[in-house]
Formats: structure tokens, C-alpha cells, sequence
């Protein structure tokens, strides 16, 4: 199963973010992180939603990858801004609704609308933190 995780962090702690997984010289709580079980499409297909669109691949969550390790099975790159200032306004209001709209666009084999809520509920309280310190966000996802 991939994981992703998303940090506080700046491009500068890329390498480090790295050794996470290569050499465990870091761990995760050396950041402010927040670590889900879903995959990039999982989030596009949330990205779309709360863009109003159908179409999950019109948008990338992710710009391309600051590291590539197909050996090591991971992946490292920013979170594109938009998606986490979208994150970041969502309001308890646009809850039911947008978990309706990302239950839509994806398949719900995996994780239901429970789960989606819950995933939301974090998404947008970690947007709100990133948003708040005015930092980056970086994505690390193993597979």
C-alpha cells in the first residue's frame, strides 16, 4: 500500500526528508508532518472536487519530483500551492459536500465516506498550519 506523507518543510530539507526512508538518519517528527494512506490520483481526484471539475488529471497535485528513487520506492515533491490554499479554505459548511464530490471522482473501494471525511478534517487543519507559517509543503510517497 502507498503511503504518503506531507511535511512543513522547505526544498533546502529535501535531502534529509530522504533519509527518512534511505538511511533513517531522520525521522518524521522531525517536521510537522501528517501521514495518510492515499495515493497521488486519490488526491487529484480531491483537487478536482474542489475545483468543480470533473476531469482529476486536468490539475497535478504535485510539481515534479525534487527526488526520484524508483529503487528505493520513493517519491519527494512540493505540494503545487494552489491545491493547499484550497485545502486551507474549506469550511465545515463545504464538508458533506465536498466529501461527495471526492467520493465521486475516485474509487471507493479503498476508503469511504467516513474515511474521506476524516482525511479531509486533516488535510485542511494541516493547509491551515502550512498556510499560517507561510511554508511549503512537501510530499514524500512510498511504493
Amino acid at each position: 500500500m502507498q503511503v504518503t506523507t506531507w511535511f512543513i518543510a522547505t526544498e533546502d530539507e529535501v535531502e534529509a526528508i530522504e533519509s527518512i526512508v534511505t538511511t533513517e538518519e531522520h525521522s518524521p517528527e522531525d517536521w510537522t508532518y501528517l501521514e495518510l494512506p492515499l495515493i497521488e490520483m486519490e488526491l487529484m481526484a480531491l483537487s478536482a472536487a474542489l475545483r468543480g471539475t470533473e476531469d482529476i488529471t486536468d490539475e497535478r497535485t504535485l510539481e515534479e519530483p525534487l527526488i526520484f528513487r524508483e529503487e528505493d520506492g520513493l517519491i519527494i515533491a512540493r505540494v503545487v500551492e494552489p491545491f493547499i490554499q484550497m485545502l486551507a479554505r474549506v469550511t465545515d459548511s463545504n464538508v458533506p459536500g465536498l466529501v461527495n464530490a471526492w467520493a465521486e471522482r475516485m474509487d471507493q473501494e479503498n476508503h469511504g465516506p467516513e474515511d474521506l471525511r476524516e482525511f479531509l478534517s486533516e488535510l485542511v487543519k494541516f493547509a491551515r498550519q502550512a498556510v499560517e507559517r507561510r511554508s511549503p509543503v512537501l510530499s514524500l510517497a512510498t511504493f
